[in-house]
């Protein structure tokens, strides 16, 4: 017991001296506010690792990623994903949804958040009701920012595939790739995926980020549902969120073959851009952006 107590108090005070340092507290203000993204030792998503990639570009560095220390919550930044559960005391959050599989009031550590813009208005009413959280009607998912921070990406006046098919990461077994059809898994290459959506004429696909980021390019999408894998909540979410309450999803590729691509969407990007915590990288000339093009 002695021990352990020693062992304690060892990294109590280590933690003191790298926060108090100098050294520390200049690189912590060059890096901004931590971000989280969910991710996974075997694995990388590319609509979480997005989150990464995009904040990067806003802020015109290197993020730092935020890493659970021993005994302090630091704060952080909620961007791109369901990632509400994850928030902590005071966390800044931008963008960020619920996750339909965590809608249990005791599954989360928070009782104040600093919400700058939600995805769509069941995360705002769940963080409202279930919380008391102020929370802004400033909605939208921050990959609808990404053909204003990745210019290298355009939309193909012809592009090379009628349609591109990207699955959830945990349906990719459903869809073996073959010559048929062009099947993109979202645990490929970020880039190589972005290239792919913007190489193509029309998105099916069962990854939400795989339709946001089709349509952010202007790019028609429809929503596939062939598992009751993930809960309807985030979908439902974003596409009320983009004022498209009428939303239909597709059950085969055919069918969404068929229906073709949702209206496009409908929301105030300049105010979703706006509402990036700018504060926390002082340092930093952000870019202005011409959102009436």
């Amino acid at each position: 017991m002695l021990l352990k107590n020693k062992i304690i108090a060892f990294y109590l005070v280590l933690e003191l001296i790298l926060c108090f340092s100098p050294c520390f507290s200049d690189s912590f203000k060059n890096q901004g506010l931590p971000l989280y993204y969910w991710r996974q030792p075997h694995m990388v998503n590319f609509g979480d690792y997005l989150s990464l990639k995009l904040v990067e570009r806003i802020v015109s560095s290197e993020v730092s990623i935020y890493k659970k220390k021993m005994f302090t919550y630091e704060k952080k930044l909620l961007a791109i994903g369901s990632i509400l559960f994850f928030a902590n005391q005071n966390d800044v959050v931008w963008g960020s949804g619920t996750n339909g599989k965590r809608i249990n009031k005791k599954d989360y550590s928070f009782t104040e958040l600093d919400v700058r813009a939600i995805r769509g208005p069941l995360s705002r009413q769940f963080l409202m009701e279930t919380f008391g959280v102020n929370c802004p009607e400033i909605y939208g998912d921050p990959a609808l920012l990404v053909p204003y921070f990745f210019p290298e990406f355009k939309k193909k006046e012809e592009p090379e595939h009628d349609f591109i098919v990207i699955p959830h990461y945990s349906e990719e077994k459903l869809f073996p790739k073959n010559e048929s059809m062009k099947i993109v898994y979202p645990t490929e290459e970020l880039f190589t995926i972005i290239e792919q959506i913007t190489n193509s004429a029309f998105v099916i696909s069962s990854s939400l980020h795989g339709i946001i980021l089709a349509e952010a390019f202007g790019i028609p999408a429809r929503y596939l549902r062939v598992t009751e894998n993930e809960p309807m909540l985030k979908y439902i979410d974003y596409y009320l969120g983009t004022n498209r309450p009428d939303f239909k999803f597709a059950t085969s590729i055919e069918e969404a073959l068929k229906m073709g691509g949702e209206p496009p969407f409908n929301c105030d990007l300049e105010k979703l851009y706006n509402a990036f915590p700018f504060e926390f990288w002082p340092d930093t000339e952000f870019k202005k952006i011409n959102f009436a093009k």
